[in-house]
């Protein structure tokens, strides 16, 4: 089965990235971001037996994140992010997240998946512009992609 979005070439700046909240309520949570990483890893299980040289490995456990960068200031962050990441540390909240890495839009891939928050920072230079980061890991389950309708 051919991949729809194969010939598709994205723009960074059409990402959009989706966390519910405690009620159940999907909220952007793009507003200032600048960068957004999303990792998935393995855990493959590595073993010799005798008589081999070679190193074998099985399939093994499955993991993702995301790791987000935003500018922190009154337009985006801090009423509509800020708030929400305190709400998923303070009740170790298991939240969808939906990952637009090319926008929104028809035949676009979106990734969703439940996850915690790991860790959350605020981030102030004497010199800078003040930054939010966040990661966020997968919880439960596994991490589906599809493209949007």
């Amino acid at each position: 089965m051919a991949n729809p979005t194969a010939a598709c070439t994205f723009h960074g700046s059409r990402a959009k990235i989706f966390v519910d909240d405690q009620t159940a309520v999907c909220r952007e949570m793009t507003g200032e971001t600048n960068s957004i990483t999303f990792t998935r890893s393995k855990s493959n299980a590595e073993y010799v037996t005798m008589g081999n040289l070679d190193t074998k490995r099985k399939s093994g456990i499955r993991d993702a994140t995301i790791d987000v960068t935003s500018v922190f200031d009154a337009a985006g962050s801090p009423e509509n992010v800020v708030p929400l990441l305190d709400e998923m540390y303070a009740g170790s909240l298991i939240s969808r997240v939906q990952l637009c890495p090319g926008g929104c839009g028809s035949c676009l891939p979106i990734y969703t998946a439940c996850m915690l928050l790991n860790n959350y920072a605020v981030n102030v230079p004497v010199d800078g512009i003040v930054t939010l980061t966040y990661s966020l890991a997968l919880a439960s389950g596994s991490v589906t992609a599809a493209c949007q309708a």
